[in-house]
């Protein structure tokens, strides 16, 4: 068995400031909802812009893909950084986009659930109701968020404040109980 021991001090002391840092984002963003929707649009613009990078690199260098692959995932990549700018130059389009995205995996997911429901002879009739119901409230939800979009972005801009700050939480308490790391890690966090 390893050899265990708590964090360096200086490395509690960052987790605990990056907490505060998440908490009072987090805070920020229920108090300045526009706030978190710029966020929201600027970190699908860099998300997709990272994603463009990789796609590109990975066609550009990695020899061992067929020639095909390779250009599709250059042409991936391009396409990533168009997107990019897209976003960036029509926020509506990427605040669409994510009202999309979440609208297509709550009715995805709600649709999972009832045929697991109908499906699952092997679960209990309580799990397989409740499977069910799962799935019909979700594909309601699905169905209201398209119906209302503002409403969409609402529920995300709650869902990255309530991140943030169960994030911040966590992290300020690790950092003042210490979490407990492999004796090789924390020789190289010393250091």
């Amino acid at each position: 068995m390893a050899d265990i021991e708590k964090m360096a001090r200086w490395a509690r002391v960052l987790e605990i400031l990056l907490g505060l840092a998440s908490v009072i984002a987090g805070v920020w963003v229920l108090a300045y909802p526009g706030l978190a929707v710029l966020t929201l649009i600027a970190l699908v613009a860099v998300g997709l812009f990272f994603v463009g990078w990789r796609d590109i690199l990975i066609g550009a260098m990695a020899s061992a893909l067929p020639t095909w692959l390779r250009a599709v995932d250059i042409l991936l990549g391009i396409s990533a950084f168009i997107l990019a700018a897209v976003a960036l130059a029509e926020p509506g389009f990427a605040v669409l986009t994510l009202v999309l995205i979440l609208y297509v995996a709550l009715f995805v997911g709600g649709v999972h659930r009832i045929a697991l429901g109908a499906a699952g002879k092997q679960f209990s009739k309580t799990l397989r109701a409740a499977s069910i119901g799962a799935g019909i409230l979700s594909i309601i939800l699905a169905l209201v968020y398209l119906s209302y979009p503002g409403l969409a972005v609402t529920t995300l801009i709650f869902i990255l404040s309530i991140g943030l700050i169960i994030t911040g939480l966590e992290a300020i308490m690790a950092g003042i109980v210490g979490r407990v790391v492999e004796r090789a890690i924390a020789r190289q966090l010393k250091t």
